[in-house]
């Protein structure tokens, strides 16, 4: 991930997280995350499937996650890297 500023990490994985809270993909990603981030970031992301049943949530949720994600790496910027892992085959 050289060269990706946590910013962008955050960006680029509220992104993916969202649209992979939506997916088949789910339970897996929340997995990592909860391995990347804690175990309350699973349950939150668990939380967004369900918040995404309403179809106008989707950029509600990625704002939400965007934001939670930048104060995170603001905090720990040793998990950028590890995030990145998560989201990178995701990304498109």
């Amino acid at each position: 991930m050289a060269g990706v500023s946590p910013q962008r990490v955050a960006f680029d994985a509220a992104r993916v997280l969202v649209a992979a809270a939506g997916s088949d993909l789910c339970w897996w990603v929340s997995g990592e995350v909860g391995r990347c981030l804690g175990p309350d970031f699973e349950t939150r992301l668990l939380e967004t499937r369900l918040r995404l049943q309403d179809e106008d949530a989707y950029f509600k949720e990625a704002g939400y996650w965007r934001a939670v994600l930048e104060n995170v790496l603001r905090d720990r910027p040793e998990l950028a890297d590890e995030l990145y892992r998560v989201i990178d085959p995701l990304l498109i």
